[in-house]
């Protein structure tokens, strides 16, 4: 018994007890209600003979320090699968029913009710019982393919449609993740590490010779370099000057290494999304995809710029002037760091305090941004309503409450940094005087106090960054999650490991689709048990309302989704069993939504075999009647098209996707409402070049217009996810079915327009 749930040790007890042979069950589902309604944990499980029911409380019990369930028995039931005949899901707004067909009659019972979430695997639960009451074999694969469940935690998917699980990754992996893109710059890093403790060691000794040195060793008369200002100021220009020149050697080293790595993830980031399969890109937004490539590797990169060199620096200056300090003075050392606790620990509650005002600033700036990308998107619709004021009073709003919201945080940090520098020089001064008794009773020098009271002001800034630096570390490894996210998702639809082998000729075009099950979400089927056998060189219709599933077949062919249940072959091969490249190359869609890529005519034509050549791509634009248009835009082919064909029309549009349909030279021709943007005249003038394209293809079309259909070898009518009939247009006319209902309420409306 592998899926769904697993029997607790108290409900298997429970179903032994009742003389159930549990090493015989099937499937198991956990349901959390029982039939009536009441929260109770009732499993439901079956075995090739009978369907048990047992419902009770599984309760944590701690015994010596351990935990485990135990399982208190409410209720038992118990049926035969030969009574029992099927199962199916009852849904409510937020409950549902598994409910059960009884008898000969049909008689409907409540097995279990549960919540709405538990519906995806009660669909699948009852789909495997009554395969097994029909004695229908049952493939697992697509279950343990895609299993919407962590193998490692057990927790769900956030996105069943990308396999990652955020549950499992520790922000400490992340991290050291993070570092190992590095890996291949191991002598950078070292070199950059290396110089970088240099710079810091020297930037902290040189503040030595300005003060300690030059005042009692230069300056004083019993000092040994009494009188040599120009070697101490030497001394100091020299330390400082080296230090800077480190400092700008590991800036540019790392900072080309830097780069270079953050090239690699933007790369690796897009090649992830590439190869990931529909779904994902269906349940995401453009803009959300672009910042993973754009803001969100860029915040990984100014982290390792800027965040990482500074905390390294930060770290040794702190290190070595508290030791420099605690060698000169332990007690003034001691002052000092009890001033910079004291500063860190308000510090830290004042980012407490200020990150509720970031959170507002930032959703003022995404409602005003949400108002812009609206207004310039539907400027169309703003000016056919002359909606324009309107539109500056709502953004008028928004950026009033971005302004409130930037000014109250501004007001704060300042008034913060007014007490912080307050509290700066008042440290600095309490150190100056107690400095001053101890240069008095003669246990340190003047210069070791002005060394003192230096580094007193060098320690600012390294504490400061470190204590901000935090916020740092979490936006990165936000934005590193969110990318190792895409990187690490694993598509829906799998290539095979081991591909078929397709000919060089290429596919015949035989395709047979065998009790075809698909759902987008679960528990509302989309296409339900549907069987075809479309023969090479033939020309297939399919004929529907809108919503009935007609592009979603189009989309298991071409392997764009997988099915839920059933197979799909072509030349007797499982679509499952080649490889991408192979089937796609074989198969040309021209789908009713087109999207033209920026750049010129002809490489948008040339798109599907970029390596076509100009006389290829005038033919294939003669074809789809595009030819004429096109040499009537200012550079003919050569005219560069906004992204989306913003410059073209509709029209023109599904004509340019159906010459770069054509120009790919497929054995399997699919129409997916290719004319549908087009009028009559074009339209027929494109039917006549797909006629010409027939021989020797499989054409499978997809129509509203059944007259672009008549002269299909099958039509075949599909209604809310099932086929209802098939023949030939004067085969289903003569049968008077939902064909010539259609074709009847067609004709209907066009004598309608013609009287008009």
């Amino acid at each position: 018994m592998k899926y769904f749930d697993t029997l607790t040790a108290g409900a298997e007890e429970a179903l032994v007890n009742r003389g159930a042979d549990t090493g015989r069950l099937l499937y198991c589902l956990k349901c959390d209600m029982d039939g009536e309604g009441l929260y109770y944990d009732t499993y439901v499980t079956f075995d090739s003979d009978n369907l048990y029911v047992v419902s009770g409380y599984d309760r944590m019990i701690q015994d010596r320090k351990r935990y485990h369930t135990e399982f208190e028995f409410k209720e038992y039931k118990e049926y035969k699968l030969s009574e029992l005949k099927e199962l199916y899901v009852d849904r409510y707004r937020h409950t549902c029913r598994l409910m059960g067909k009884f008898g000969e009659n049909g008689e409907k019972i409540c097995i279990s009710r549960f919540s709405l979430g538990f519906s995806e695997k009660t669909e699948q639960f009852c789909r495997r019982y009554n395969m097994t009451v029909k004695g229908e074999e049952i493939d697992d694969t697509p279950l343990a393919e895609n299993s919407p469940y962590c193998p490692k935690c057990g927790q769900k998917y956030p996105d069943p449609n990308r396999k990652f699980c955020p549950y499992c990754v520790k922000r400490s992996s992340i991290f050291k993740r993070l570092l190992g893109l590095f890996g291949e710059y191991r002598f950078q890093v070292i070199s950059v590490f290396t110089l970088m403790v240099l710079s810091a060691l020297l930037g902290v000794i040189s503040p030595y010779f300005g003060t300690a040195f030059l005042y009692d060793r230069v300056l004083d008369a019993a000092g040994e370099f009494y009188g040599q200002i120009l070697f101490a100021i030497l001394m100091m220009a020299g330390f400082r000057l080296i230090s800077e020149l480190f400092q700008l050697v590991y800036g540019i080293v790392f900072t080309h290494a830097n780069c270079k790595v953050m090239h690699s993830l933007r790369t690796k980031i897009f090649r992830a999304m590439e190869n990931l399969s529909l779904p994902f890109f269906t349940s995401k937004q453009t803009g959300s995809l672009m910042t993973r490539v754009d803001r969100d590797a860029g915040e990984v990169s100014e982290f390792f710029a800027n965040v990482i060199p500074g905390g390294i620096m930060s770290i040794i200056k702190l290190l070595s002037i508290v030791i420099l300090m605690f060698i000169m003075s332990p007690m003034l050392a001691v002052f000092v760091l009890a001033m910079t606790v004291f500063l860190v620990i308000s510090e830290l509650f004042f980012m407490k305090g200020q990150r509720r005002y970031w959170r507002s600033i930032n959703l003022a700036v995404r409602s005003m941004n949400s108002n812009i990308h609206d207004s310039v998107n539907g400027h169309r619709v703003i000016k056919a309503f002359a909606r324009e004021e309107q539109e500056t009073g709502r953004f008028r709003k928004n950026v009033n409450r971005v302004r409130d919201a930037e000014v109250a945080a501004r007001i704060r940090g300042s008034n913060f940094e007014f007490m912080q520098n307050a509290m700066f020089t008042i440290g600095g001064a309490m150190l100056t005087v107690f400095g001053y008794y101890l240069v008095v009773r003669q246990q340190i020098g003047l210069g070791e106090l002005v060394l003192l009271t230096s580094y007193f002001g060098m320690m600012a800034d390294p504490v400061y960054f470190l204590v901000w630096a935090g916020d740092d570390l979490s936006r990165c490894l936000d934005a590193a999650s969110r990318v190792f996210e895409i990187i690490d998702s694993v598509p829906t639809v799998k290539p095979p490991q081991n591909p078929a082998v397709i000919s060089p000729e290429g596919l015949k075009g035989d395709i047979e689709l065998k009790n075809i099950s698909f759902e987008y979400e679960a528990g509302i089927p989309v296409l339900k048990d549907i069987s075809m056998n479309i023969k090479a060189g033939q020309f297939y219709g399919i004929v529907g309302k809108t919503g009935a599933g007609k592009s979603t077949l189009i989309n298991l062919i071409s392997r764009l989704f997988d099915p839920t249940n059933g197979s799909i072959t072509i030349d007797g091969i499982s679509v499952r069993d080649m490889a991408f490249s192979d089937l796609r190359r074989n198969i040309g869609i021209v789908s009713q939504e087109t999207y033209i890529f920026m750049g010129t005519v002809a490489d948008n034509i040339r798109y599907a075999r970029p390596e076509a050549t100009m006389e290829e791509i005038v033919e294939a634009a003669k074809n789809a009647n595009a030819h004429d248009f096109i040499l009537k835009l200012p550079e003919g082919y050569d005219t560069v098209i906004g992204s989306g064909g913003a410059d073209l029309s509709g029209g023109e549009r599904q004509r340019i996707s159906i010459a770069r349909a054509l120009i790919q030279k497929p054995n399997i021709l699919i129409l997916d409402e290719a004319t549908a943007s087009m009028d009559t005249r074009t339209e027929r003038k494109i039917q006549n070049a797909i006629d010409n394209l027939k021989k020797g293809r499989t054409v499978i079309a997809i129509a509203h217009r059944l007259s672009t259909l008549r002269e299909a070898d099958v039509l075949c009518v599909i209604e809310n996810g099932e086929v209802k009939e098939t023949g030939t247009h004067d085969e289903l006319i003569r049968a008077k079915g939902k064909y010539f209902e259609l074709y009847r309420l067609q004709s209907e409306a066009l004598k309608t327009i013609s009287t008009d």
